[in-house]
């Protein structure tokens, strides 16, 4: 404290107003960096998978066999690159799950990450090389499980339009300008179509023969489906006996041409002769939101922390751009991204709540206005601090971070609270301000180390935990600990240099003159 701080404290004293030049400098580097596109904004962190996945999405209308047969090919390609890059090591095994008859799951069961020295995104670009392009699949897609939120994807558009086809092309035109960005990984679209179906629109003449639309199409589903005889119970299960049209009969399309369609009078007629047949792809599901139709375009973008990046390009240069091509298209960011939105603004507005209340019990305690600025001019320096240790040990800002930050600027008050009390006795005292603040920066030096140091000793076993149990506290803990530590080293110089700032402020308004120092040699 003699031989160092007292002679830096002196200099800093002197040299006020570049002090806090260069701290202000250095507090909109740090701020600017850390919540520009460089350092990037994640919503959770990211935590070793313990299990990846390749998710195929098959046409409307593929038969089992067909789907068995994609997945038997899945397999082969993944048990092949086992067999080459000698997976077996670093994973137990593989799964294959064919759910119904148009999705197919691939999974590679991982070993612990602290038995393997592979990565699960390493593992995702092997894969995604080995399998390729595999024909008849619509969508292949390769995630990890990465804890809450990690099944989601990074970026979720939703695109909307009145006219069904124009959204058609939009999302297809969207999607084919976002795989050509380059940290864009499985962009993929809600949009399908189906399969083809047979609409019948009864002809005058059935109405005439006394049809109805319903009896029709009653009688068509009954012939291909079956019209229930009979139920009859076996033991505990109830049985249903339908009665329908010989199997060659209804595999085979053309048998329309054939079918009769019995009239209220009994009198048999071709099915043709009261209803006129119109082919059309029918859509598998309908997607709306707000009342609206929708097509959703997700994608995963690496690494994690370029989504900021992403975004922005996407609604200052992609979007626009759509626009211009379908007049009319609106869109919205979902998923994730509503998500961040919503946890982002809750807490600001928590953060801004619990600031007026320290200022308000600030202003009470030290019955002024002024002063509450001194002691709340460590948060933003505490907020350095967070970012800088995010920097340090190679973490992503998170909404666990931002949560560690909260917290942070109700800890990081207490130094610069002890300081400017102090000063304030002293005063009282009778001493000048400059002696005042002086003497508080050498008497709470050593309290406001030891304080900062065992914060920090306390986080330090969570900071250097390792295991994925922890990985959730890690952020919040690098927010707190280096928060504390840089607002400390930042508080025990700007907080007096901000002291006698505002008193040259209040002399120049009420006389026109400056504090000036005192030397102790004159005395």
């Amino acid at each position: 404290m003699d031989r160092h701080y007292q002679p830096y404290l002196d200099i800093c004293l002197k040299y006020r107003y570049i002090t806090l030049s260069a701290a202000i400098a250095l507090l909109l580097v740090v701020g600017a960096y850390g919540f520009s596109g460089h350092m990037g904004m994640i919503m959770m962190p990211e935590v070793a998978a313990d299990e990846i996945e390749a998710g195929v999405r098959l046409p409307v209308g593929t038969t089992p066999d067909q789907a068995a047969k994609v997945a038997h090919n899945i397999s082969e390609s993944t048990q092949r690159m086992f067999e080459e890059h000698n997976l077996y090591e670093v994973a137990e095994g593989i799964k294959t799950n064919v759910r119904g008859q148009n999705f197919i799951d691939v999974e590679i069961v991982m070993l612990p990450p602290d038995q393997r020295d592979i990565t699960a995104a390493e593992v995702i670009a092997l894969w995604r090389d080995n399998i390729g392009d595999i024909e008849g699949v619509d969508q292949i897609t390769f995630e990890a499980e990465r804890g809450p939120g990690g099944a989601r994807q990074d970026i979720s558009v939703d695109l909307s339009h009145s006219d069904i086809e124009v959204l058609e092309r939009a999302s297809k035109a969207f999607v084919e300008r976002m795989q050509t960005f380059a940290n864009t990984r499985d962009v993929t679209d809600n949009y399908n179509k189906g399969k083809m179906q047979y609409n019948f629109k009864l002809l005058p003449q059935g109405r005439n023969l006394g049809l109805t639309s319903d009896e029709v199409g009653r009688q068509v589903r009954n012939g291909f489906f079956g019209a229930l005889a009979m139920r009859q119970l076996r033991g505990m299960n109830e049985i249903e006996i339908r009665v329908k049209l010989p199997i060659e009969e209804r595999k085979d399309i053309k048998n329309l041409e054939k079918f009769l369609i019995q009239t209220p009078d009994g009198i048999e007629v071709p099915l043709m002769d009261v209803v006129a047949i119109e082919e059309e792809e029918a859509f598998s599901s309908i997607n709306r939101r707000d009342g609206r139709r929708v097509v959703n375009v997700g994608m995963d973008v690496e690494p994690a922390n370029a989504v900021s990046r992403v975004i922005t390009s996407v609604q200052n240069e992609t979007l626009p751009q759509l626009r211009a091509d379908f007049p009319g298209i609106t869109w919205s960011f979902e998923g994730s991204q509503a998500d961040m939105r919503e946890s982002t603004n809750t807490l600001k507005t928590g953060f801004a709540i619990g600031m007026l209340l320290i200022y308000a019990l600030l202003a009470l305690a030290f019955s002024s206005y002024i002063q509450p600025i001194i002691v709340m001019a460590a948060i933003p320096f505490g907020i350095v601090g967070a970012v800088i240790g995010h920097i340090l040990l190679g973490y992503d800002l998170s909404l666990v971070s931002l949560m560690g930050v909260i917290a942070l600027s109700g800890v990081v008050v207490n130094d610069s609270l002890i300081m400017i009390d102090y000063a304030n006795k002293e005063r009282l005292a009778g001493n000048s301000i400059y002696e005042s603040i002086h003497e508080a920066g050498l008497r709470r030096f050593r309290p406001i180390i030891l304080t900062t140091m065992t914060t920090f000793g306390g986080l330090a076993p969570i900071i250097l935990e390792t295991s994925s149990q922890a990985m959730y506290l890690i952020p919040m803990a690098i927010s707190l600990g280096f928060g504390i530590v840089f607002a400390t080293a930042i508080i025990l110089v700007i907080v007096p240099c901000l002291y006698l700032v505002l008193e040259d402020i209040r002399l120049l308004i009420e006389k026109g003159r400056t504090v000036r120092t005192v030397d102790v040699s004159e005395d």
